[in-house]
């Protein structure tokens, strides 16, 4: 992939639109030419819709006419943590199978498309920037347009940094004289910019409320301050250069948006990942979807399910099986948690029982015993959902928020918003479907929850903190980064893909919950010796010596631009 064609001059990319909303449902029109192209306010909205449009790829013909390989979120948040595997069969997509168990290349096409898909983006957020300067349109339009573009260019930083390490900063739309003169930016520099251009959507966009409600969807105030918490909440872990990024600006953040009061938790946790729960209350920002659209693909690979056979009298398998939770994701819960309902499904819980009914799920189809249940979906979409996902949501800042405030030696304010976290859960019902035979009911729990308020302090508080994370966060791609970000990533991985296998290592316990040695032998999960060496050879130095585990950049990429190598 040669980023020159996907740096350069750009048309506006006039991709179909797919959203729930108005603001995203304009209709593409003839190519015009680029120069006086956000003239006119339909013009220019389309423009900034391309952006969001971004968040809906996942596969596809890149800038250039290059095929785009997938580029999951989970298949780095979650996977390549203790929380999941890879699932599907061991000869479905061998190329995530080498990024779970950090052992990319630069020629994994995967690689490949995570990189392109965050270029892409940048690309388009900088078309905005530059043309609307001269556009002919009333200040307060573009400036919130401005707004979108800065959110968008720092969302798709961090993207890359997460994934990549430290990157070329572009403030513009790169000319031809450019090309490989832009040098790679420092970890710490690049983190600086994300924080600088999240700011500067900070200024510009409107409060959620401000919105129409057609309107719902785009980033507001209350993304980029939330946004801008989770950037230093991770920064401040593994960041080994010189900053001046603090916990008490994370307090500050998460302050303003627990007091802004744009948000609230949603009463019931199961109800967060209902198909048309969109844009609820919880939602600080989210992707939005159309039934019918395809585009971004919930149902089928994001909506990991069963691709086995249907049951007698019911509709076609209903995903493609990645992402199955382990077994050690599993045993983190309390047995009476509801959370877990709504979190994981599978053989070895409660009888495969998904929107209720009993799903025919083989053991060979997957990678566990399990399957992801906030992303399930009661048919096989044709070819996508309208099941929108929230990529921020008020639970993560209520829970950054009491990291901050244990940060800074306020335990008592810890303790009440990592407990508002967990009296939700504990006043919450099982999933919908989760009983035989009842498709749509949310039945009460069978039992009280044993989910008391956390009465800890110390290094047990914040344990407590990070463990409310795992649960409350499952399987929606954070894990992985809330691991390397707390230096915990190496013994974590290690010992669920690893030891846990290894009868002669102390660490080793048994999986599954069957009785026999042939029910534990069908019930063990993939086995990855040397993992731990396999993420310290493929990751970038951290503060504490902790690993940043990071993808190669792509092939072809170091010589074009002129820029050195990650490690792998």
């Amino acid at each position: 992939m040669k980023l020159h064609t996907l740096f350069g001059l750009c048309a506006v990319l006039l991709l179909p639109l797919f959203s729930c909303d108005d603001f995203l449902e304009i209709e593409p029109q003839e190519l015009l030419n680029s120069s006086d192209y956000m003239n006119t306010e339909n013009q220019a909205e389309m423009a900034v819709a391309s952006m969001y449009n971004l968040l809906r790829i996942t596969s596809g013909n890149g800038p250039d006419g290059i095929y785009m390989d997938h580029h999951f979120e989970f298949f780095f948040g979650s996977t390549a943590s203790d929380d999941a595997e890879k699932g599907s069969t061991t000869s479905d997509l061998p190329n995530l199978t080498l990024i779970l168990t950090y052992s990319m290349n630069p020629t994994n096409s995967l690689v490949r498309g995570f990189y392109t898909h965050g270029w892409w983006a940048i690309s388009r957020a900088n078309y905005v920037l530059g043309h609307l300067e001269d556009a002919t349109l009333p200040e307060s339009l573009k400036n919130r347009m401005r707004g979108e573009a800065h959110f968008f260019k720092a969302y798709y930083y961090f993207y890359l940094l997460r994934h990549f390490g430290g990157m070329p900063i572009l403030e513009h739309s790169v000319e031809l004289s450019e090309f490989g003169q832009i040098p790679r930016a420092s970890y710490t520099e690049t983190v600086n910019y994300i924080i600088s251009e999240f700011r500067q959507a900070l200024d510009l966009l409107p409060e959620r409320s401000q919105y129409a409600p057609a309107d719902l969807g785009r980033a507001t105030k209350g993304a980029a301050r939330a946004y801008l918490a989770r950037v230093m909440t991770y920064r401040l872990g593994i960041d080994p250069g010189t900053h001046e990024t603090s916990w008490q600006d994370v307090y500050n953040y998460t302050s303003d948006i627990i007091h802004s009061g744009e948000y609230r938790l949603l009463a019931n946790y199961a109800e967060l990942f209902d198909e048309y729960t969109n844009f609820c209350s919880e939602s600080i920002f989210e992707v939005g979807a159309v039934a019918g659209s395809g585009g971004i693909q919930l149902g089928f690979w994001n909506v990991q399910a069963s691709r086995s056979t249907p049951a007698a009298g019911t509709t076609a398998n209903t995903g493609w099986g990645f992402n199955n939770p382990t077994q050690d994701l599993f045993d983190a819960f309390d047995p009476t948690d509801p959370r877990l309902s709504s979190t994981i499904y599978g053989i070895d819980y409660n009888n495969g029982t998904l929107f209720g009914i009993t799903r025919p799920l083989l053991r060979s189809n997957q990678s566990t015993l399990y399957h992801a249940r906030k992303v399930a979906l009661d048919r096989r979409p044709s070819p996508g959902s309208g099941k929108t996902w929230m990529l921020m949501r008020y639970a993560d800042v209520l829970l950054m928020h009491a990291e901050a405030a244990y940060m800074l030696n306020k335990e008592p304010e810890a303790r009440e918003y990592l407990n508002q976290v967990r009296q939700r859960a504990r006043n919450s019902t099982y999933c919908k479907g989760y009983n035989l035979g009842d498709p749509t009911g949310y039945p009460e729990p069978e039992a009280t929850p044993n989910l008391p308020d956390v009465t800890a302090s110390g290094e047990a508080l914040l344990n407590a903190i990070w463990d409310e994370r795992r649960l409350e966060l499952a399987t929606e791609d954070y894990r992985t980064y809330d691991l390397i970000r707390t230096g915990r990533l190496l013994e974590r991985v290690e010992r669920v893909k690893d030891f846990q296998r290894d009868p002669a290592n102390p660490l080793f316990r048994e999986t599954g919950r069957g009785s026999s040695q042939a029910e534990v032998e069908s019930s063990r999960e993939i086995r990855v010796p040397g993992i731990r060496a396999n993420i310290l050879r493929s990751s970038l130095p951290g503060k504490n010596g902790w690993p940043i585990p990071v993808m190669p950049l792509p092939e072809t990429e170091s010589t074009y631009w002129n820029i050195e190598p990650n490690p792998y």
